[in-house]
C-alpha cells in the first residue's frame, strides 16, 4: 500500500488532506493544480525562507507534471472519470502530493527522443522528488501516484 491520505467512499475523498481538488481530466485544470499547491505554501506560511521558497517552486513543477500525466493517461484511455489531487504536510515539514486517476496503466520513467516535446515529466519527478511511487490498491479503478518533497535539514520552516 502506498503512503496515502485516509480515503473514504467510492472516490478518493481526501479526509485529513491539507488541500484537495477534484477536476475533469482536461488540461485546462493543470493550472488550477499548480495554483492550489502554490497557495498551500502561502497559506501555511511555509515559503518564507529561501530553502522553502525553492521547495515551493519544485512542488509546483512536479504537481504540474503529475497532473498532466493523469490528464494525458485519461485522455489516451478515453476515461472521463475525474482526477483528484490532494496534498498533506507531514510532521517533519515534508510535503506529499497524490494524484489519483481512473485510467489504466502505470507511470514510468522513460527516455524520450531528443526532439520529442513530451515524455519528460517522470524524469523530472525522479530527479527532484525525495520519494515517489504509485499504488493500484486505492478506491476504484486506476492508480494513485504520489511524490514527496523534503526541505534540507537545518533550513528554516
Amino acid at each position: 500500500m502506498c503512503p496515502t491520505i485516509t480515503s473514504t467512499g467510492a472516490r478518493f475523498a481526501a479526509v485529513g488532506a491539507d488541500f484537495a481538488l477534484t477536476f475533469p481530466p482536461d488540461p485546462v485544470w493543470v493550472r488550477a493544480c499548480r495554483e492550489l499547491v502554490r497557495t498551500s505554501f502561502d497559506t501555511v506560511r511555509r515559503a518564507a525562507g529561501g530553502a522553502l521558497r525553492e521547495l515551493a517552486e519544485t512542488a509546483v513543477l512536479l504537481t504540474s507534471e503529475a497532473a498532466t500525466n493523469a490528464v494525458t493517461a485519461s485522455a489516451t484511455a478515453g476515461c472521463t472519470r475525474p482526477v483528484t489531487l490532494c496534498g498533506e504536510w507531514l510532521a517533519h515539514g515534508a510535503l506529499r502530493v497524490h494524484v489519483q486517476d481512473a485510467a489504466p496503466g502505470v507511470p514510468y520513467v522513460d527516455t524520450p527522443a531528443e526532439e520529442s516535446e513530451h515524455g519528460r515529466g517522470m524524469l523530472l519527478i525522479a530527479a527532484l522528488a525525495s520519494r515517489y511511487g504509485f499504488c493500484l490498491d486505492g478506491p476504484g479503478p486506476g492508480k494513485s501516484f504520489w511524490f514527496q518533497l523534503e526541505h534540507a535539514p537545518g533550513t528554516a520552516a
